[in-house]
This record gives C-alpha cells, structure tokens and sequence, in this order.
C-alpha cells in the first residue's frame, strides 16, 4: 500500500481547471488515452475493455498503401476509431474535430483546456521530443491527453510513459500536424458527458459482433483472415519473386509493423484475451473464458512468428529459418484465428439470445 500510494503521489497532476489526474502507464496508447478519459469521468474501464468494446482486434495487408516505401501491415483497427466507438458504446456525449489550420487548431487546444477537458490528441511520434531519438521514429498515429497549459508548453500525459511529462509548444504543433500518411489533421477529442452506469454487456456483445465481422465477413482480399491468408503465401513465394535481399526487407518491415509501430500484433492479441477474460466474469461464461485462453495462445504463435522472421532477417540466409517456416505459422494464426471468430460469434449470438 506505501509503495502504491507513492507512485500516485508521482503521477498525480492537477489539470488546468484544479481537478486531480491520476497518470497511469498503458500498454497501448490509443486504449490508454480512451481509458484515462473515461476514468476521468468516473467511469472506471480498463484499456482491456476499451480494445474489446471498440472493436480493436483487426488485421490487413495493404500492398497498395505504402509507408516508407513498404506495404502496410495492421493488427489493429484503423488509429483514431477506439474511443468514438467506446463512447457510442458506452452512451454518453463526446467531442471530435480535425483542424486543417495550425492557428485553429492549437486556439481550440486551449480553449478547450479552459473549459475543463482533458484532451485527447493524435500526433506523430517523431515531433514529440520528451522521446530519446532512439525511440522516435515517423508514425501519424500516436495518442497522448492534454492536462494543462504550462510555460512556453503543455503538460502531458502520455500512456507508454511511467509518468507525465512536459512537451514544447512548437513540437506538440509538429506534431499535430506533420505530413504522411493517417496525417493526424490536428485531431482532438474527449468526453462531455458520460452514463453513470452504462450496460457494459451490451457494449461488450456489439464490439465482439464487430469484430468478428471484420475479420471474418468483409468481402474484401486483403482484410482479416482473408488478408493473413494472402501476406503469408506472399511471404513463402518472396524470395523467389523478388530475391532474398528484398524479401528479408519486407520480412522485417512486417515484424517491425508487428512488434514496434504500437502494441504489436501478439501484444494486441493478448490484450484482447484480457477482454474476453474481464467479459467471461460480466456474463459469467465459461465458453468466453475459454476463448481468451486460445487467444492466448494464438498470440503466442505471432510472437513465434516474429522471432523466426527476426533470424530470417539477421542471419541473412545463414539461419536454420526459412520463409517458409515464418510464413506457415502466420497460415497456423490465420486457421486459428479464423476457427476462433466463428465461435465466438456463435457465443455472442447466444449471450444476445
């Protein structure tokens, strides 16, 4: 209890109308930033639940999309749609807006601030220099909460942190509004208002059937299960069809995609499994309990797959790892994955009932 207490004492901060915030570290920033603002509101939800109830478990392959000159990959639904889906969810009113005008965009920042918000912003990584520059790298979707306004900056809260921090007021508006792709358009957001005790089971029951759909249903090639499908025979064929040393480039753009552009894709599904297991004890499911024990598990076969693909890459063809090893376990994730939608669909279809 003294140790806990201590940490609070070092994360708590004072918000520009007086009110106390409670800085606490996440394990993804957009779940964090959601969670925090929710929290703040008296609504006590954890980032688990937060990925789960928003839909967040995703997967895509976009060979038409390009990021530092490489396809994108995704484990994770499109940046910036967790909290409006968590507080449509949740009931409730909230705020979102881009701003294509820098001026415009940093005047609402802090008339926002005066009018009692926290705030929540989507910013490119790179800008925000309270990193080391070993850890900035150019990502559009980076989510931090806005305290208060200090001295030629901003104090924030940043969830991957262990506490908050100051950034400059020139940076928080690089940030803002770099260039690229997913630019982030000066995107803010936070709750107005939110329902004192909202019906967590049916928030949970839509955000599954979401996500379900996506990775199931979507009539398109390169999203889902579909699109594990498509990237991992992709990945067996490429060095044959593009030679080894573009092939281990693509290689590890995926894993660099998995494990360090946000949670990582083992890490999002872990996260998940952390929601199924909160909302087996809501409904009091065994059959939910059960499914996040193998998400669990499927998110171990990613991390494998992760590893193997690393030696790939280091080992420039000395390694005892072949693409084919990497790319059959991602068609493991991809069955696993695929068998896993279909029965918890049929599960929430029965909770529903």
């Amino acid at each position: 209890m003294r140790g806990k207490a201590t940490i609070h004492k070092m994360n708590a901060e004072i918000t520009a109308s007086g009110r106390l915030f409670i800085h606490q570290h996440a394990a993804h920033c957009e779940s964090g930033v959601t969670s925090a603002l929710f929290r703040d509101q008296g609504v006590e939800i954890s980032e688990a639940m937060v990925f789960g109830i928003g839909s967040g478990m995703f997967f895509g392959h976009f060979p038409f999309i390009k990021w530092v000159g490489m396809p994108i990959t995704t484990f994770r639904s499109r940046p910036r749609t967790l909290f409006p889906k968590v507080a449509k969810r949740l009931g409730g009113e909230f705020f979102t807006k881009e701003y294509r005008n820098t001026q415009k965009g940093m005047a609402a920042l802090r008339k926002a601030l005066s009018d009692d918000h926290i705030v929540g912003l989507t910013t490119n990584i790179y800008w925000l220099s309270y990193f080391p520059n070993r850890f900035r790298f150019q990502f559009n979707g980076h989510n931090i909460i806005v305290l208060r306004e200090i001295e030629n900056g901003f104090r924030i809260s940043d969830p991957i942190l262990d506490h908050p921090v100051d950034c400059s007021t020139e940076d928080l508006e690089r940030a803002r509004f770099a260039r690229g792709p997913l630019e982030p358009k000066g995107f803010m957001y936070w709750a107005e208002t939110v329902v004192e005790n909202p019906d967590f089971r049916r928030a949970c029951l839509e955000g599954i059937k979401e996500s379900c759909y996506m990775m199931l249903r979507v009539p398109f090639p390169f999203v889902g299960i579909k699109g594990m499908r498509y990237l991992a025979k992709n990945i067996i064929k490429s060095p044959d069809k593009l030679g080894f040393p573009e092939a281990c480039r693509r290689l590890a753009n995926v894993v660099r995609m998995q494990e360090e552009v946000g949670t990582g894709g083992a890490g999002f599904r872990f996260m998940y499994a952390a929601f199924l297991q909160e909302a087996a004890e809501l409904f009091g499911s065994d059959e939910l309990a059960e499914l996040s024990r193998e998400m669990t598990a499927i998110g171990d076969i990613w991390r494998e797959f992760a590893v193997v693909s690393a030696r790939i890459v280091k080992q420039r063809g000395q390694s005892e790892e072949t693409f084919a090893k990497a790319g059959g376990l991602m068609l493991t994730c991809a069955g696993r994955e695929g068998q896993f939608f279909k029965e918890l669909h049929n599960v929430a279809r029965k909770l529903e009932a």
